[in-house]
């Protein structure tokens, strides 16, 4: 699309309400609004539906109103946005098409959402490379297939996708998490254990005498505990088949041991837990230690029948080792970050599609302007706080 020729309008079915001018029922949405993340010194106000359009309320800044009021009449975008935005200023406005909010006209007719998508790019579907990607877009397909189901909770059947039945044989072997913490040999004088004993490696206080979930170790001395609230945590998934859990575990900790800026790891402890794709984590603070700790369990483990995780970045392309960055000051994980803005983003394409338009691949197309890579599945340039500010 040329940006510069193209014409724009403001979407007619929103009004633009002044902050001053809310409602008390309209003021407690700002807060919580889907763009509930404009700052308040920035925040002009909310583009509230008008009857009967069936459209979400934003919160927006001043800047936004600006160009909304600019293009209640139907015409190029001024000057201004290319000069205030520079580099950033296409892809502002695929956003604020594919949100709804504007519109682009497209042989002769005004569109926006999922019908617009087009016009910016080829939805190619790029979701990852090896099994990594082949998951993601089965994640993705699996999703666009559950009609009617509220956003909280297709983010959660993303989020979960992978995950293996329990069968009953895997109930008779391991009826406790006693059972399993000495398949996993992480009971007295089991070989993980005794690794990370010698190592001075420590059971952290959230473990499974606290929860029946995870199984949690840290390195000595305990990691700073401001670290996560200053900057993204690197976590590393080892993610190998049910199986092949205890012999995954232990090369891992084997390997954890010997390498520098390693904070933790965890291990589901449940039956639930290890049936998971993300069962085994370690946390890293430095993206180059992730690295060298991959690349001790990729020679240690060739040939491991890997899981696999969704969503995340690919290390190995058989989806045994991949990695992701939790968004720094917030209590989600990265999986669930990203389980939220794409359930989000499946509602709107179904709701804003054609009959031929598919809403996972929309999907893929608003995540990727919203800042993430979805080849690789990481923050582009700036890692997390353009991503924050445009989800």
């Amino acid at each position: 699309m040329d940006f510069e020729r193209a014409a724009f309008r403001a979407n007619p079915g929103y009004e633009l309400v002044v902050l001053d001018r809310l409602t008390p029922a309209e003021l407690a949405l700002v807060p919580d609004g889907p763009h509930g993340e404009v700052a308040d010194e920035e925040l002009y106000g909310l583009l509230r539906p008008r009857p009967p359009a069936r459209l979400d309320t934003y919160a927006v800044s001043a800047d936004t109103a600006l160009l909304f009021l600019t293009l209640a009449q139907a015409g190029p975008l001024p000057t201004y946005v290319f000069r205030r935005l520079g580099t950033r200023a296409e892809a502002t406005i695929a956003r604020l098409i594919l949100d709804e909010i504007l519109e682009v006209e497209r042989d002769g007719v005004f569109v926006s959402g999922a019908r617009a998508a087009q016009a910016f790019e080829p939805g190619n579907g790029a979701a990852g490379t090896g099994r990594i990607g082949a998951l993601s877009v089965a994640a993705l397909r699996y999703g666009q297939s559950l009609h009617g189901l509220p956003e909280p909770l297709l983010a959660t059947r993303l989020y979960c996708y992978g995950r293996k039945p329990i069968h009953p044989e895997l109930q008779h072997r391991f009826p406790t998490g006693t059972t399993i913490a000495i398949h996993l040999g992480l009971a007295a004088s089991g070989a993980v254990r005794v690794v990370l004993d010698a190592a001075g490696w420590v059971e952290s206080s959230g473990s499974t005498a606290h929860h029946n979930h995870w199984w949690q170790w840290q390195a000595r001395p305990a990691p700073d505990p401001g670290i996560a609230s200053r900057q993204a945590r690197y976590k590393l998934y080892l993610s190998p088949a049910v199986e092949a859990l205890p012999t995954a575990l232990e090369v891992l900790a084997a390997a954890l041991v010997r390498t520098r800026g390693v904070q933790a790891f965890k291990v589901g402890a449940d039956l639930a837990g290890i049936s998971r794709p993300d069962k085994l984590i370690a946390y890293f603070e430095h993206i180059e230690d992730l690295y060298q700790a991959a690349d001790r369990l990729s020679d240690h483990l060739a040939g491991c029948p890997a899981h696999g995780v969704p969503f995340t970045a690919t290390i190995t392309s058989d989806g045994l080792l991949s990695w992701g960055a939790d968004p720094p000051a917030t209590r989600t994980s990265w999986r669930m970050w990203v389980a939220a803005r794409l359930a989000e983003y499946l509602t709107l394409g179904r709701a804003t599609g054609g009959e031929a338009d598919e809403p996972w691949r929309f999907a893929l197309q608003r995540l990727r302007l919203s800042g993430i890579d979805t080849e690789t599945w990481v923050p582009t340039a700036g890692m997390w706080p353009d991503v924050l500010r445009n989800g």
